[in-house]
Order: C-alpha cells, then structure tokens, then sequence
C-alpha cells in the first residue's frame, strides 16, 4: 500500500484519548500521559478503528491522598487495558474533518504502603483493585495544510467506574483505598500538531492540553487544573518501522481546595500540593496486514523523574490498532 495510506490509517492508532485508574489525588493525574506520541496530528480517512492498549507502570511516592485516606510511602503497580473505538466520518464542519472515540479502560491494581494515618494503622500494608474505570468520550477535528496537521480532541472523562470511599480496619489490619473511577466529571481539550514529509520520513509531533475537574463530592477534594505536554521525533524507515524518542511534561497550574485537600496539606506538614512530573522514553511502531486487514504495533518505554506530589514511575506501554 502506498505511504499515505499508512500515515493516516496509523494517526487514530497514535492518537487515542486516555484513561487510567486515580487522579492526582489518587496520585496519579487524569490524562494517562504519553498516550499522545506518533501522528497525534492526524485523523485517518472515513471508517472504523479499533485500538487495543496494554499499559503497565510501578511507581512510588512518599504520601498520597486516596479515597479520602492519607496513604503513607505507597508503592503500586498498575497494569491498564484500554479499549479504544474511533469513527472517522465522511462529513466535514468549517473545513475540518471530524471523528468520535470511546475510551474503556479495565484497572488490575495493587498498592503496599507503610502507614494509613487516619486510623492510624501502620507497617506492612496493602489494597487491591481490579475493576472497570472511567469511560472517555472524544469527539475529534482535523485540519491539513501540506505536511502540517492538526488535531483538536474535546474529552470528556465520565465517572462510570467503580469507586467507594476510603475504609480501614484495625482489627484485621485490611484498609480500602484503591479505586478504578474518579468519581467526578472532567475535560480536557488537547491541540495536537504533527509535521511529517513522507520524503524524508522524519516526523515531529507535539500535544498541549488542560484537564479541567469537578469536585470530588465523596472527599470534599477538588483537584487543580493539570497543563500536559507531550513532544515526539521519529524517522519512518522505507519497510514501515519507526523509531524515535517520545516523552512529556506536566504540571497543575494551581492548588488543589476542598476540606480533603485542607487535611491533606496539613497532615503531611506542605505549603503546596501542585503536582509534576517529567517522562522520556524510546517508542518504536510497526505497520504491516495479516490477510486484508491493516495493523498497527506500537511499544514504547518511559521513565519519570522530577515527581512532586504524585508517583514517580517507570511505564511500558504495548499497543495492537486493527483498520476496519
């Protein structure tokens, strides 16, 4: 098949609105970072695509804020599948085409700790979870202009997964803090622009957005808005292999409020809860058809660091795109 077909039928691949277990009051931020890396820019031509993601990362922390818990020296492990659906459609609007993505996200999760300070259990502590998360709704728009495109993805995460408030046990030394939702309505507009000359085969992509929360009634925590940067290059080599460099920057532009942040903030003794992190990491992507169908492989790595008031963590990360 001819290059143009492949860049386009791999831009709903690249570009596939997140999901992931907790917030940053979970320690973990609402936009499941790196998800916007290769021809995040693009939307492919009018069909059907069906991604599938398998994501695993381990972090640490030295406290967290989860189900209203205040969870001491956390240690988790988190293994995410998504399911994304995209529908590319005919029709355009203001000369941009335009796309619908859902997002549905299965959390297989695991977290020690050493101390839950409310109830005051401390030691060797420890909470699973495995269960449905948030579903993501995105409609997409696409403009082309040359080798630039650019990609405008409107999400909205919906509190459809399962979530309680944080429990603790002294007798049987059990506490419940995990969760796979977030229990609260955000959105996050993303702008994405990709450079690519098939010529050449160097591609430059790079995503900005701002998650924007409702409060988290269940905890009284209402989390700040959380600015996200996402940058990749990679060279397109002539059999349909490319590999580069991805990684990410992020950081909340204000502080966290509510009566669940106020305790948290003052239990930990911190003048400040806005949280960042860094991420760099390798990515290599693969095309190829197995019968009629096109498909697409993806493997990337990213380590964090520069962590401040969430877990720092490394991710590996497998994706399998079908075009239908």
């Amino acid at each position: 098949m001819r290059l143009s077909f492949w860049v386009a039928a791999l831009a709903v691949f690249f570009f596939t609105p997140p999901r992931v277990a907790h917030a940053v009051e979970g320690g973990i931020e609402t936009y499941l970072l790196g998800s916007r890396d290769s021809f995040a820019g693009i939307l492919p031509p009018a069909g059907n695509y069906w991604n599938n993601d398998f994501v695993f990362f381990s972090g640490s922390a030295p406290s967290i804020s989860a189900g209203g818990a205040i969870v001491v020296e956390p240690k988790i492990d988190v293994f995410t599948y998504k399911l994304n659906f995209t529908h590319v459609f005919d029709a355009t609007m203001a000369s941009a085409r335009l796309g619908l993505n859902v997002n549905v996200p299965y959390v297989s999760a695991q977290m020690d700790f050493a101390a839950e300070l409310g109830s005051g259990l401390s030691g060797s502590l420890s909470d699973t979870e495995r269960a449905f998360g948030d579903i993501t709704v995105t409609p997409l728009l696409n403009w082309t202009h040359g080798h630039l495109h650019t990609s405008l993805a409107l999400q909205f995460f919906l509190p459809t997964g399962s979530y309680s408030a944080a429990t603790a046990s002294v007798s049987d030394r059990s506490v419940n803090v995990l969760n796979a939702g977030k229990n609260r309505f955000a959105f996050d507009p993303t702008l994405s622009m990709t450079w690519f000359d098939p010529t050449t085969g160097w591609e430059y992509t790079g995503a900005l957005g701002v998650t924007f929360s409702a409060k988290n009634d269940t905890t009284d925590y209402q989390t700040a808005p959380e600015a996200h940067f996402e940058a990749s290059i990679l060279r397109h080599l002539p059999n349909k292999l490319a590999v580069g460099l991805t990684g990410y920057a992020y950081q909340q532009t204000g502080e966290d409020s509510g009566s669940g942040a106020d305790n948290f903030r003052s239990q930990i003794g911190a003048e400040s809860l806005q949280a960042r992190v860094f991420g760099l990491g390798p990515v290599a992507t693969w095309s190829t058809e197995i019968g009629r169908v096109p498909m697409n492989f993806k493997a990337k790595y990213i380590s964090e660091f520069g962590a401040k008031r969430r877990f720092e963590s490394d991710k590996s990360w497998l994706t399998l795109g079908l075009v239908f």
